[in-house]
């Protein structure tokens, strides 16, 4: 029972939920009050307030920049969204004269989709780990914060001291101590080494320097669409009211914290490819006996060798899987976020909802942004989901020629004959075992679906039907626009 447990990783929804409420409500003023009510003491309160960045004080847990950081921009801009939210909801729209409130809504949504990844995260942490946020440090840190976090230490975990090994060990534990399997020392040095040398190869790499200029391309470009669109239809781009200017610079930082999500999409794509990477080094570590020329390569006809390397892919692809997981449903997030903003201007055209134009810029930017960095993401989740059948068509290639080995050797030993047949076994069984385990069982998947060529397909289906029928109801539906940009809604 505890050998299965252990191999399993599930998410806590209540994890999720309880991250979630965090998340939302304003920090300093609503996320500490919040966090009372769930903790029921004072101290896991502050606590949950300093190591969740809900209301950081103290230089026990955070580093004092962090602490300037966050009371300089984090906090003020999630109040001034908020603000603005609240402000175009419930505001007479004679005083808000040029604000959509849709369009602060979509704006709000870019922050909302950044925390629900951070409630993600927290729903895939153990029990423990998510227990230890409500201890004082330091039980948990900032370092222990900064390790947990997809752009900061899984994107380059081998300079985060003892985040790897902890992973190895992880990976090495769900898999029934796979490293610890053979029965020499000898034997198992070499796996732990070659687990290492497979580790270093792949989690060493940088991520790309232009995902960064990428990423401030597709926010600029979308903040662009809202700005160029007010301008031209002469509305107030900043305004000179209080509401009407908290409803405008809300709108600009809510289209700016889509910087968060653009950078998961594209850290997701490089995690992806680094994980290829990882199964290609041990894909080719298996080689045949002709070809040996490093000590980590294990032959293709020992069936000893090939039991080592069996536990070496299992290793290796059970490395960082609460990260994997994570970045499986940050990438199916990011879709969902554009599939949602092509649903919304289904709703306007069919619905005749009083919108602005602008409105209609900031969803089609959105839609196309999304839809690229999501595409790049899935055709790297399907790279790393094919390595699992390049790998069985190097496996039956080699039984194949094991076969033809056999019956063209009429004159070999009884005892190379058996050994043979050993190893011809064992390829099935692993040819079965990866079939199996990484196509049928676990898969890499994104929106719940197995990565394969059909997926980018799917989904950019749906989004051009979406995208069409959106076309098709403004065409039908009678809907007019004014000298300044607003819908004037016909019969």
């Amino acid at each position: 029972m505890d050998r299965k447990s252990s191999s399993l990783i599930l998410f806590s929804w209540k994890q999720f939920w309880i991250s979630l409420l965090y998340e939302n409500l304003p920090p300093v003023i609503g996320s500490p009050l919040a966090a009372l009510a769930v903790e029921r003491s004072p101290s896991k309160a502050w606590n949950i307030c300093q190591n969740r960045n809900l209301m950081v004080l103290s230089t026990r847990y955070n580093p004092a920049y962090f602490i300037v950081f966050s009371w300089l921009v984090v906090y003020p801009g999630s109040w001034l969204i908020t603000a603005g939210l609240i402000i175009s909801l419930f505001f007479d729209s004679q005083t808000l004269w040029g604000i959509d409130p849709l369009q602060v809504m979509c704006a709000y949504a870019f922050l909302f989709c950044r925390r629900l990844i951070i409630a993600v995260k927290y729903g895939y942490f153990s029990s423990k780990e998510f227990n230890l946020l409500s201890e004082p440090a330091p039980d948990w840190d900032f370092e222990k914060g900064s390790s947990k976090l997809i752009a900061v230490g899984w994107s380059s975990p081998l300079e985060h001291p003892g985040l790897v090994e902890a992973e190895l060990a992880q990976a090495n534990e769900r898999t029934d101590g796979g490293l610890d399997q053979p029965p020499s020392t000898e034997r198992r040095s070499r796996l732990k080494r070659a687990a290492t040398a497979v580790i270093e190869a792949a989690y060493g790499l940088k991520a790309p320097s232009w995902y960064n200029a990428l990423i401030a391309v597709s926010v600029l470009t979308i903040l662009f669409s809202l700005v160029f669109s007010k301008f031209y239809f002469d509305q107030p781009i900043i305004g000179e009211q209080l509401q009407v200017l908290i409803a405008n610079l809300a709108s600009y930082a809510g289209i700016l914290a889509g910087m968060g999500i653009m950078g998961f999409g594209l850290l997701c794509a490089f995690d992806f490819e680094r994980r290829r990477v990882a199964c290609e080094v041990v894909s080719k570590m298996l080689v045949s006996v002709s070809k040996v020329d490093n000590p980590n390569e294990f032959v293709t006809k020992s069936p000893a060798d090939l039991r080592d390397w069996l536990s070496l892919r299992r290793v290796i692809r059970s490395f960082g899987e609460r990260y994997r997981l994570r970045v499986q449903a940050y990438t199916s997030i990011l879709l969902c976020f554009a599939i949602l903003c092509v649903a919304l201007l289904n709703f306007l055209a069919w619905t005749k909802t009083t919108h602005h134009l602008s409105t209609i810029a900031v969803l089609l930017t959105t839609t196309f942004v999304i839809a690229f960095i999501g595409s790049f993401a899935m055709r790297c989740a399907i790279q790393l989901q094919q390595q699992s059948y390049i790998a069985r068509s190097e496996l039956l290639t080699y039984l194949l020629e094991a076969e033809i080995e056999v019956d063209s050797d009429s004159a070999a030993k009884d005892s190379s004959d058996l050994s043979k047949d050993k190893t011809r076994r064992m390829l099935k069984l692993i040819d079965e075992y990866i079939d199996f385990s990484e196509i049928v069982h676990k898969p890499i998947t994104v929106l719940g679906y197995r990565a394969d060529g059909a997926l980018i397909a799917s989904v950019l289906g749906i989004l051009v039907t979406g995208l069409l029928l959106a076309v098709q109801g403004f065409a039908e539906s009678g809907i007019a626009y004014d000298h300044t940009g607003w819908a004037n809604i016909t019969g």
